[in-house]
């Protein structure tokens, strides 16, 4: 009797979140499937059947090297974003560490690395071209002042070339560095503050140092959230798409592009739906992959304290 009458409470709270989850979630992935089994402008009603032959075409302009598209090229600005993430994540559980101490002003820092997380990204896409615009903006003004004229370089540019990839990939990144350091900080924060005192204390009183005690005891004790961070980051770097595409004025850019852009344009430039939603699911099954190795790869066993 009180089982039923408990779930007679929950059942009312569940209801409305699965169904905005189903529709809203579910189904949209759902049919994702389905169209990428198609053939389909995206403009009409007419689907024609045409099976896997999207994910071949995916397969061959991703393993061809004579392919103009060529994938790769777009996977590999994914993966140079992914080491940007890596850098933000390592400067992120850095500066929690130290927020952590209660230096002076440090509610002012926490508060300032944070405040890049209230801006939607296209508005800091804007912000930042702004800022780094060859002509009138703030940083090359500044070094011109100074006299550093050899170092004020035109930061957007996708011509100018810097090792392996053009500058203005590179300014994409530092600008996804400073857009993401502070929620890493949050989150590592969160999880340092609840990592007991006294195991710290305990470590010093052993003889180490602040900084070993820190890699040593309290790492291995928010190894869970660093994992999960370390997801969040796979994810976010598969979804990058609105910096490239409001920093380059939303215009197909292959020196900058991600493979969420080339999904983009296959869809609402070129109407092959069928195609860019077989794009979509490729990159939900590389998620997923890349999730469980990292959980596979960097899971230790659970410590409680």
């Amino acid at each position: 009797m009180l089982r039923r009458e408990k779930w007679k409470i929950i059942i009312p709270f569940i209801v409305p979140g699965l169904i905005l989850f189903t529709v809203f979630t579910m189904y949209p992935s759902l049919r994702g499937i389905y169209v990428s089994l198609f053939k389909w402008s995206g403009m009409s009603q007419n689907m024609t059947y045409i099976g896997l032959d999207n994910f071949a075409k995916l397969f061959r302009e991703l393993t061809d090297p004579m392919d103009f598209y060529n994938l790769r090229t777009y996977l590999s600005h994914n993966l140079f974003m992914f080491a940007w993430s890596l850098l933000t994540m390592f400067l992120g559980l850095i500066i929690a560490a130290i927020i952590n101490n209660k230096p002076f002003a440090h509610n002012v820092f926490r508060v300032t690395f944070f405040f890049p997380n209230v801006l939607a990204l296209p508005a800091i896409a804007v912000l930042w071209s702004m800022t780094l615009n060859p002509s009138f903006g703030l940083v090359n003004t500044a070094l011109n002042s100074l006299g550093l004229q050899n170092l004020a370089l035109p930061w957007m540019s996708l011509q100018y070339d810097f090792p392996l990839f053009k500058l203005g990939l590179y300014t994409v990144g530092f600008i996804g560095f400073w857009a993401g350091v502070g929620w890493y900080m949050i989150l590592f924060l969160a999880a340092i503050q609840n990592v007991p005192i006294e195991l710290i204390e305990a470590a010093i009183i052993d003889g180490a140092s602040r900084a070993r005690a820190f890699w040593t005891v309290t790492v291995p004790l928010i190894w869970e959230t660093v994992r999960t961070v370390l997801v969040f980051a796979v994810i976010g770097v598969l979804g990058s798409f609105a910096l490239p595409f409001v920093l380059f004025e939303r215009q197909p850019q292959k020196h900058s592009d991600m493979i969420l852009n080339y999904y983009y344009w296959q869809a609402f430039v070129n109407n092959n739906w069928g195609y860019s939603a077989a794009i979509v699911v490729g990159i939900f099954i590389v998620t997923l992959a890349a999730s469980i190795i990292s959980y596979r790869f960097f899971g230790r066993e659970t410590v409680q304290y």
